[in-house]
């Protein structure tokens, strides 16, 4: 299979607060994966740095191998077919 998502070596701080560490992850086409952990692990920063709300300190996020996720705006990552889809109902 290919990789459809990768993130490598993305690290992401706030006011010195590192919410992410040099995380990486690959999922492959047709792959289903579920993320998991306490409050502050950092799945929420990860999904916006995904979908381009929040731009990484260091790394790379690359879709389809070679599409620089980082480089784009949230509405060209969205045409992409990259979302997300909130608990509650939200204006945007």
């Amino acid at each position: 299979m290919s990789v459809q998502l990768s993130l490598n070596g993305v690290s992401r701080s706030f006011d010195g607060f590192k919410a992410i560490n040099d995380l990486s992850l690959h999922v492959e086409k047709g792959e289903l994966r579920a993320i998991i952990g306490p409050n502050g692990a950092g799945k929420t920063t990860m999904m916006d740095i995904i979908t381009g709300k929040t731009k990484p300190d260091t790394g790379e996020v690359l879709y389809e191998g070679s599409t620089d996720l980082t480089a784009l705006d949230e509405a060209a990552i969205a045409n992409l077919g990259i979302g997300r889809k909130f608990q509650k109902p939200t204006v945007f």
